[in-house]
This record gives structure tokens, sequence and C-alpha cells, in this order.
């Protein structure tokens, strides 16, 4: 049996920590008309706690700052999305619709609450701006640091490059927005103008829609889709071998994906949304859905070496703001001046 700290994840159930239920607030009634039964149940727990953490957007958490609010408890909230963005693109009406309800409580609450903490340095922040609570900015992907012969040997590699370019990307088969599709019809505008090159996507589900678009396209033999890979070593080691990173999301949050191949000093190239330009510069990034300017900045950044040993220094030395000790210190200050709210509320 493989252990949860191979598979690179943290056991929740732990001393201290305990598990309460409540029912589903996700369904078209609840959303509509409320759920009494938990708003029942969010009433006993906050009346039993001494303050309340809410990561939102969440329909539980937002139940829950209402509750913290109703009962004068304390609360701090984690802001880590951005609902309109989420939704956009989840294909039904009802979502689309729902997502600028979201929008707006989410803005009244984050204004209101007494500590916020973002998963970014600027993007979340100018949505759903803090008037006049304690703020700061930590993100929630966090990688262990790199040694500098990652960056020296990446260094070597662009310099004496002479194999087949290696284009990579990582993304679950199933979500249409991390861009797979507008990745591979770029590389099929440019395709006959580059060297000999490989488009290689990590990730789970069913690829067979963009197995038929690269076939449409003529470039099914370049195009390979690896699966899934364990993360840490075995991620790591794909991404040494990747030449140029590819993130054309349509929309994103802060992805960890982009942060680990900047931590190997990939070069990359990924859309302007989300919280992606806090991680690259304005000339690694294209409009989303925009697969012309990609292949564009694509075929510019592979004829260019000395762009790509530029990009690479940058992206080393950007993702050492995502290294564990850095933000957990930043964490930490934190939920201590949290903490020491809570107590001086609580007398």
């Amino acid at each position: 049996m493989v252990r949860d700290d191979e598979l690179g994840l943290a056991r929740s159930s732990t001393a201290g920590v305990t598990f309460e239920l409540v029912p589903n607030l996700s369904n078209l009634r609840s959303l509509v008309l409320g759920n009494k039964a938990a708003r029942c149940r969010c009433r006993h727990i906050v009346s039993n706690s001494d303050a309340v953490i809410a990561r939102l957007p969440s329909r539980v958490g937002s139940l829950f700052v209402q509750e913290a609010i109703r009962q004068r408890k304390p609360y701090a909230v984690e802001v880590v999305g951005d609902p309109r963005e989420s939704l956009k693109y989840h294909g039904s009406l009802q979502a689309k619709l729902y997502s600028v309800l979201a929008a707006s409580n989410l803005r009244k609450m984050v204004r209101n609450s007494p500590f916020s903490i973002y998963v970014t340095e600027q993007y979340l922040q100018n949505l759903y701006p803090n008037k006049s609570g304690f703020t700061e900015s930590c993100s929630d992907v966090e990688i262990a640091p790199v040694d500098e012969y990652v960056l020296q040997r990446r260094l070597d590699q662009i310099e004496r490059h002479v194999d087949k370019i290696i284009f990579g990307l990582i993304g679950n088969f199933s979500a249409s927005y991390k861009g797979i599709d507008v990745a591979i019809r770029s590389l099929g505008q440019i395709g006959s103008e580059l060297p000999d090159w490989e488009f290689q996507v990590v990730g789970s589900g069913d690829p067979s829609s963009y197995v038929s678009i690269s076939k449409a396209l003529g470039i099914s033999e370049k195009v390979k889709f690896v699966g899934s890979l364990p993360s840490g070593v075995a991620v790591f080691d794909w991404l040494d071998k990747v030449d140029i990173y590819l993130q054309p999301s349509l929309t994103e949050g802060l992805p960890r994906t982009l942060v680990e191949a900047m931590s190997r000093g990939c070069p990359a190239i990924a859309s302007n949304v989300g919280g992606i330009p806090e991680l690259l510069m304005k000339e690694q990034m294209v409009p989303p859905g925009d697969y012309k300017k990609l292949a564009d900045n694509i075929l510019g950044l592979v004829k260019n070496r000395s762009a790509q040993r530029k990009l690479a220094i940058q992206n080393f030395e950007k993702s050492k703001s995502f290294y564990s000790g850095v933000l957990e210190e930043r964490r930490s200050n934190f939920w201590r001046a949290f903490r020491k709210y809570v107590e001086e509320i609580r007398g």
C-alpha cells in the first residue's frame, strides 16, 4: 500500500482535529431557498466554538461566516479564488448566474472581515479588498527549496541543446479550462516551422477529445499523453526534461504546476489570467484562448536561446518566494495575530 507521504499528502485526521458533516448546500433548492438543517447544524457548531476560520469562496464557508457575525464570534477568512472565474467555464447557465451572486457575497464578507489572508499578492486583493482588517498574502502553493545546481544544469541544457524540443503541460484531461486544446492548436499552426519537437501532457482522465484535435491537425504523432505521475521526484524528473512549459489556461488561481516548473528553471509561457501575472513577465504571457499569439510566442522563444536563459533564471529566482520556510513564517505570524485577537475578545 502506498503511504500518504509518498503521494505528497498530509493527513488531516490528527490530534486536536475533528470533523462535522453538514447537509449538501450545492443543490438548486439550497441555492434558491437555503437549507434549514444546514443552518441549524452550523449554528450549533459556531455556538460551541471560540472562533471561525473559513476558506472562501465556499457555500459552507459563507454560511459559517454569516453565523459567526450573527453570534458575534471572531472570524478570519482565507480567500483562495474568484467564483466568477472558477464558474465561468462550468458549462451550465445556473453556475454562470450563481457566480455573480457568489462574487457579490464574497466581496461583502471579505470587506468587513477582521482578518483576511489571500493566496495571491495582488490579484484577489484587488477583486475582493478588505476595508480595515488585518491582511496578509500567503500562497497555498509551497515547494521545498531547490539546489542551485538545478538552475545551472538547466542553463547548460539550453546552451548545448541538440535533441528534439519537449513542450510540457500538467493538467487533468477533463478540465477544459487548462487550455490543452489551445496548446495543441498553437503547435499545429507552427509545427512545420519548428525543429523536431514533441508535446507531452501529464494528467489523468480521457484524452480522446484532444487526440481527435491533434489528428485533425496532422500532429498526432507529436502529441503524447503521459498519464499521471506521482507528485515529487517523478514530476521533477519529468520537468527537468521539458524545454518549455506551457500553461495556456482559460482561468486559474495560482497554478502549483507552473510554480514547480519555474523552480526547475524551466522557461514558461502562460495565459494572463488569475494570479499568473504575479509569476511571469509580460512577454511570457498571452490572452486566454489566443492560440495564434501563443504560437508566435512559442516560435520566438524556441529561436532565441538567450531569452530562454533569461527566463530560466527569472523563473528560478521567482519560485524562491514559494519556498515552504518563507511562507510558513508569514502564515504563522498571521495566525498568531488572529489567536491573540480571539484571546483578547474572550478576556
